[in-house]
Formats: C-alpha cells, structure tokens, sequence
C-alpha cells in the first residue's frame, strides 16, 4: 500500500465514522477501487480505528472524564445498556457476505430512509416541543438497537442512532453527543476483536510499512476531529435529507453498478 492509499483510507474512515454515510461502506468501497483489503491488513485496520478514538477523547475528554470520576451519576450506565444490542448482535449473527459488499447498494438505500425519517420526526417534536434533555434509559436502548443495525457496510452508525435518538425524544446535537460517545465502545470493541484474529492468526497480517500506517492513523485522527466539530454544528441547523441525498445517489450507484451495467470494478 502507497502512502496517497492510506491517507485517502485514513480520511475515508475519519471523515464517515462521524457523518451519517458510513464508514464501513466508504471503506469498502475504496478498498475494493484500490484492489487492497482492510481485513487482510490489520495493523493498520486497528490504528485507523485507534486515530478515531482519538479524535474523539480530543472533543469530549471532559465529558469522559467525569464518566470515570462519577461512573454511577453520569452518562456510563446508559452507554452500556446501548452497547449491549450491538454486542449481543455481533456474537449471533453471521455478517460475513454483508461485508463481501453483496448488499451495500441496499444498506445505503436503507440509510437513507433512517435519515429521511430522522429529519421528519425531529421536525415533528421540535414543533410539538416534545424533547427532553437528558439520555434516559429507552433512548440508550432504542439507539444501542439501532448500532446493532449499523453493523451492515453502508448502514450509518451515526445517522442510525441519531435517528434513534430523536425518535425516543431527544434533540438532534443531544443525539449526535451520545451517538459519539456511544462509538468509543462500538469503535474498541471492533479493534480488540480484529487484534484477537491477528494475535491468534486467525486472519491474515500484510505489512504495510511504518510510514502509510502513521500517515492513515493520522489522518483519521484529524479529519474524524474536524468531523465531529462539523457535524456538531450542522446537526442544528441543515436539513439531514442533504445526507440521505448522498446516501440515496451513492446506494442507487452502486445498484446499477451490480445489477445493471458494471461501471467501475466494484
């Protein structure tokens, strides 16, 4: 793998991971225009995870942090009832042909009605002043449900559970806060597991080098920051139909590229 290779994956995975389009599928489909392979390569899989979480830690070390002082009183208790779908899900279901890329094209129109929905539904309660401020326990659930979701390549972690958060009442940057800080677990769990196959070899190592390693852990550091800085502010105030327009334009894409006539080797 060049350098230019993993800083583009570097980007793909910091820039998605925190907007509403994927970054499972983006990185899939850049590995696959890239005839390179994420799985195969997982050192550098773990450190491009491990740059988003810094990203992350960065933006809300002070909300972190009294999560570690006051584990009972805060936020934590509801992070893990959210992270339990997830896990549960990952432990029973098979997900191996979904990430071959077989369903991609109808992940993304999948994503798509989730966003379509969110901006109805937070629209609706915002008229009806019908939101809440603080995470509750049905919030956690509904969106830990909708991470579980998430898991399909080309379904949004973060517009999934946004969406699920403004369905159970919250406001939009209410949502995003905690759909973030859902991701630290989401994020380590995925990186443990991928460093169990490498450790036990039950998948295969690639080097690829120091130096593109670095540069995509960087990269996904920086633009999964300036990321979640965009999208903390946009959540407020732009329609989340703009995202489910990409999403819907990127899945029917990709259909016509599989069912109809192969335009790029996807």
């Amino acid at each position: 793998m060049t350098e230019i290779q993993a800083l583009i994956l570097g980007v793909v995975q910091g820039l998605t991971e925190f907007l509403p389009v994927s970054s499972s599928g983006h990185l899939l489909l850049f590995e696959k225009l890239f005839n390179v392979h994420t799985e195969s390569m997982l050192t550098l899989n773990i450190l491009l995870h491990v740059g988003t979480l810094l990203a992350i830690f960065v933006v809300y070390w002070e909300r972190i942090w009294n999560m570690i002082c006051h584990p009972i009183q805060s936020e934590l208790k509801w992070l893990v009832v959210a992270t339990i779908p997830a896990v549960a899900a990952a432990l029973l279901v098979d997900f191996d042909s979904a990430f071959e890329g077989n369903f991609i094209g109808i992940s993304y129109m999948l994503t798509t009605l989730i966003l379509i929905f969110a901006q109805y539904i937070s629209k609706a309660r915002k008229e009806a002043r019908s939101l809440h401020r603080n995470v509750r326990w049905y919030d956690a659930l509904g969106m830990g449900i909708m991470q579980a979701v998430a898991i399909l390549p080309g379904v949004s972690r973060s517009g999934s559970t946004i969406a699920a958060g403004v369905t159970t009442g919250l406001s939009r940057k209410r949502a995003a806060d905690f759909s973030f800080l859902m991701s630290i677990p989401a994020i380590l769990g995925s990186a443990v597991l991928d460093l169990k196959d490498l450790v036990l070899g039950e998948a295969p190592s690639i080097s690829v080098g120091l130096t593109p390693t670095l540069i995509g852990m960087a990269a996904a550091a920086i633009s999964g920051f300036l990321a979640i800085k965009f999208m903390l502010v946009v959540i407020r105030k732009i329609s989340l139909n703009w995202f489910a327009l990409y999403t819907f334009l990127l899945g029917a894409f990709l259909l016509i590229n599989r069912y109809v006539v192969q335009i790029l080797p996807l």
